[in-house]
């Protein structure tokens, strides 16, 4: 039934009149506090995307000049995040050959070039997740690989452009990450293999980190680079020579270890393509997960076909590490599902990740050996130690723990600042999560007196604020690794990082963080939000 509603004065007039950046944070208030106008959002976002991606494509317009060339990435984008995948195909196709002119002529297109690698990265991701089914994966239909092939082709174009050009090539993601999706070949050529790719043989072996943990047959780093940011520009975008660079840096500083999943972007094949032509594999580990947030029917096929997937994007014959998430605890399936992964041989360890304690003791009553879980824990969320610490330490379990510098808040840079936005455009979508556990926690008055406490402290044993809060969690039993958001390619914090190590809190540190902690609602949180484990539930 069309409808005949409308926008009535008054309101038309605040929205003609807000600042962009006042709109957005209204409107991401407005989805938070009622997410059950998500899909409308979506739908009219489709309906009116379509209109102006379609003028656009259908348009006689060169896109060269810079500004087109971004209102086409925003409409392309706008596409991905609504639903219309396949539909921006066309359009990014185009893109990406019109984007190679611009690298002519702007001083701004690396970094714009590398955003729309990210983006085909991001969309590719998107196109995989129109794939699940119940019973595993579907194939493509005619008309999709007809779109992806275009894509594949343009990309390809582009490629034969930036060797006649003698310019490194900006789509080095992005096409590994269609040819992956397409299932188009991949050359095996080593003259089409960027210079950096092959310079990978001449790095030397990591030096010797200063604090380990043992698990299984491994002695691992005790920091973790996370890749989950990989998974969007917007975290930032950077070429694939720059990203290259960074995981050498990070391996030949000793941090060898990297977590990552099967929707982080292309994170599994990056680091599949610097594991496969580095001299000294055997001492690099990949921290990878299998995701399931969608209903299934699991069977020993659909696992094994999802380790082969992991193990074909790792170019490893075997996972040294697989986490598992299950986001629907009412179906229990996911017993049977971990077994199929514990009597997989080539999965060495099994890990969970975001399960809370009741269902991890449920897997370790059902027989499952469990080496891992991955959870939130910091110094603002410290539910780990309420329940999940002591089951742990009883079954030689370590935790990965994230969000441990709260994306960022336990930092130097907001020691005396005030509180920030929460939907303002310079927080980012995981800081908007972490104020929102400040304000469970404590708010942002004793937030700050906790900063004043942890810099105080870190001027004693002359480290930063961070270093403490990642102490603070490493100095638990039970933790055997922090996991450190890497941007890779984009900012370089493995000096930092290698502060943590080497020293611990002391008495006297442990009792003045702790006068602040007792006066936060941290017991209460574990009541008003639950166990660790229930995030993205």
């Amino acid at each position: 039934m069309a409808s005949t509603a409308h926008v009535n004065m008054m309101t038309d007039t605040i929205i003609a009149n807000l600042p962009a950046e006042g709109l957005r944070a209204i409107m991401r208030s407005l989805l938070a506090s009622h997410p059950e106008v998500t899909g409308a959002f979506e739908r009219e976002t489709r309906s009116y995307i379509q209109e102006s991606a379609l003028a656009a494509l259908n348009s006689t317009r060169t896109l060269v000049n810079m500004n087109n060339l971004k209102e086409t990435q925003y409409i392309i984008r706008c596409m991905v995040g609504s639903g219309l995948c396949f539909q921006s195909l066309p359009l990014l196709s185009k893109l990406v050959v019109q984007g190679m002119d611009s690298e002519l002529k702007s001083a701004e297109s690396e970094s714009f070039l590398a955003s729309v690698d990210g983006d085909i990265v991001q969309t590719m991701t998107a196109v995989q997740k129109t794939l699940f089914v119940m019973k595993g994966v579907r194939k493509l239909s005619d008309d999709e690989n007809v779109l992806l092939e275009t894509l594949y082709l343009a990309l390809v174009e582009c490629q034969t452009i930036s060797r006649e050009a003698n310019r490194e090539y900006p789509y080095v993601r992005g096409l590994a990450a269609t040819a992956n999706v397409s299932g188009a070949p991949q050359s095996n050529d080593m003259d089409l293999e960027p210079r950096y790719f092959q310079e990978i043989n001449t790095v030397p072996l990591p030096v010797e980190i200063q604090e380990t943990f043992r698990l299984k047959d491994r002695h691992l780093p005790r920091i973790f680079s996370g890749l989950w940011q990989m998974s969007s520009p917007a975290w930032g975008a950077a070429p694939t020579s720059k990203i290259v660079s960074q995981f050498s840096k990070h391996v030949q500083g000793g941090f060898t270890a990297f977590d990552m999943a099967d929707h982080y972007g292309d994170a599994e094949v990056i680091f599949g393509r610097f594991r496969s032509s580095y001299p000294h594999k055997d001492s690099i580990f990949a921290a990878t997960k299998y995701c399931v947030f969608h209903p299934m029917e699991v069977s020993r096929e659909v696992i094994r076909d999802n380790v082969s997937e992991r193990c074909q994007r790792l170019q490893q014959a075997k996972i040294d590490l697989l986490q598992f998430h299950w986001q629907f605890y009412d179906d229990k399936n996911y017993i049977d599902a971990l077994r199929y992964l514990a009597e997989d041989e080539r999965v060495n360890m099994v890990g969970l990740c975001n399960f809370d304690t009741k269902h991890l003791e449920e897997v370790l009553d059902s027989g499952i050996t469990v080496h891992t879980n991955q959870i939130q824990f910091s110094l603002i969320d410290s539910r780990p130690t309420v329940q999940m610490g002591q089951v742990c330490e009883k079954h030689d379990i370590k935790l990965l723990t994230y969000g441990t510098l709260c994306g960022g808040f336990l930092a130097e840079k907001w020691l005396s600042q005030p509180e920030p936005e929460i939907y303002d455009d310079s927080i980012t979508p995981s800081q908007r999560k972490y104020l929102g556990m400040i304000r469970n926690w404590g708010g942002w008055t004793l937030f700050q007196e906790l900063l004043t406490v942890l810099k105080s402290i870190a001027t004693k044993h002359g480290v930063d604020i961070s270093n403490v809060a990642t102490r603070w969690v490493l100095d638990f039993p039970y933790v055997g690794a922090v996991i450190v958001g890497a941007r890779m390619g984009i900012s370089e914090h493995t000096d930092a990082n290698l502060a943590s190590f080497g020293w611990s809190l002391d008495q006297q540190d442990q009792g003045e963080i702790e006068e602040i902690l007792k006066r936060s609602a941290r017991i209460e949180m574990f009541e008003r939000i639950g166990d660790c484990g229930g995030e993205y539930r």
